[in-house]
């Protein structure tokens, strides 16, 4: 049995066949952007927070692109931070795109390798050199380049403005090798624009991640080359004020790499819960189960999740433990599955609560109006699904005195005269909604239940 949760599997025929979020109508909508620069150069950061799925969506962006007979390079900056300079990583992730090959690739495969031997120069000198490059007669560019860095490097007193020059001039040496290949791209079959994925920027060394980003605008900057980086906005200003300071305006700095900006839009938590649910093969597991049981854990797990705003990693993380736990759980024990929502969401996000409901050490009501009180709540708790979270805390917290007194209290909310309708049904569901759990609370199953998702969290995939 695994207890790992597969990855989204985005095939190249049929990219949208697991498309739990939704995406498909937003993958094409920027895919129409990307293909279509007329020629111009493009920065797209697709933004959403770290968790979220831009991963699998630049999977699917890059796989519709590819259906389209774009050229796409894939780049994990994240994994390639180890490296002292991103240049070495990107020129080799470009010189995977352009394989040699039989037929009429060749061209572009000795423009490429000029591309690479340019980048190797610079870096194992340390530093640029100026050349007279883009003169007529010039075969081998890069030839050029290194004899004049043979030439310079010993001079220690070369002049500081010279050097500035000298780096304009070997960055220009690359761009237009660079540009050479790109243009080779309709001779291969392949649509203008060049299109290059970078992901994961914003969870690199934070000098890698700037440092990047300046390889892209100075080195990378050329017709039909179109970057789309896969970032959270909020972590790479972080990471901006990291390398330059905290008084940096970090947006506005930004804006000097990044022409458009495209915020991913929350996808629908239960759908992907459900997603989830098959990749872990919950299906199966709860098949020997109550169907009550699992249409309730989503329900409530869907609830919980949009109210803490979790992200969709965290959420696998619960689809794992809730998996863990079912694994040690018999099939003719009731599940208590709301119950076991909640202490899975609360065990991820908020030890301190967690223990404190499951020792009895706090208020029901108290932990629904720290629920209503976070941002993400946004009335969520207003509906039934709030009334039976609420009605199930009562009956698991509360001893009998005090659920006497709740009752107690809802029943005077209906004798009175002045409340209005939605109170009234309110006040009734509770009452029927208590009846209904105190004859089913926990009792020592609490314990047991708390015990086994503690140890569960304890696991590390």
């Amino acid at each position: 049995m695994s207890f790992r949760l597969p990855a989204i599997e985005v095939s190249d025929d049929t990219p949208f066949a697991n498309d739990a979020l939704d995406r498909e109508k937003i993958v094409n909508f920027v895919a129409a952007i990307v293909g279509n620069t007329g020629g111009h150069p493009l920065v797209l950061a697709i933004d959403s927070p770290y968790g979220t799925g831009k991963s699998t969506f630049v999977d699917m962006l890059g796989k519709v692109l590819k259906q389209k007979n774009f050229q796409t390079v894939y780049f994990n900056a994240w994994k390639a931070d180890h490296v002292s300079d991103p240049l070495i990583a990107m020129v080799a992730a470009l010189g995977e795109a352009f394989p040699r090959s039989d037929g009429g690739t060749l061209i572009a495969v000795d423009h490429m390798a000029r591309v690479k031997k340019i980048a190797g120069i610079l870096l194992k000198r340390g530093a640029a050199v100026g050349v007279k490059i883009a003169t007529a007669g010039i075969i081998d560019l890069s030839e050029d380049i290194e004899e004049a860095l043979g030439n310079t490097a010993a001079d220690a007193t070369s002049d500081v403005i010279e050097t500035f020059e000298r780096e304009e001039e070997a960055a220009k040496c690359f761009r237009i090798e660079l540009e050479k290949v790109v243009t080779k791209l309709p001779e291969l079959n392949k649509k203008p624009t060049l299109v290059f994925f970078i992901d994961e920027l914003d969870r690199c060394r934070p000098d890698f991640a700037m440092s990047l980003l300046e390889r892209v605008k100075h080195m990378f900057d050329v017709p039909n080359m179109a970057f789309v980086l896969s970032v959270d906005k909020k972590q790479l200003e972080a990471v901006t004020a990291a390398v330059y300071g905290e008084k940096i305006d970090a947006p506005e700095y930004l804006r000097k790499f990044i022409d458009l900006e495209f915020g991913l839009p929350s996808p629908s938590k239960e759908t992907f819960i459900k997603n989830a649910f098959t990749r872990a093969g919950l299906d199966e597991k709860f098949a020997t189960r109550r169907h009550a049981d699992k249409n309730q854990i989503i329900r409530f797990l869907t609830l919980l999740v949009n109210i803490y705003g979790m992200s969709l990693r965290a959420i696998e993380r619960c689809i794992i433990r809730l998996k863990l736990v079912l694994t040690v759980t018999p099939e003719n024990h009731d599940l208590h599955a709301i119950q076991i929502a909640l202490l899975i969401v609360l065990r991820s996000v908020d030890k301190e609560l967690f223990d404190q409901v499951t020792r009895r050490q706090i208020d029901p009501l108290r932990v629904m109006e720290y629920f209503r009180s976070l941002p993400n709540s946004r009335g969520l708790l207003d509906d039934l699904d709030g009334l039976v979270l609420e009605a199930m805390l009562i009956a698991e917290l509360f001893d009998e005195q005090s659920r006497g007194a709740y009752r107690h209290e809802q029943r005077a909310i209906l004798d009175r005269a002045e409340t209005n309708d939605n109170e009234r049904n309110k006040a009734q569901h509770r009452l029927q909604l208590l009846d209904s759990f105190t004859g089913i609370w926990f009792g020592g199953n609490l314990s047991r239940i708390a015990a086994n998702i503690d140890i569960a969290a304890n696991i590390r995939g």
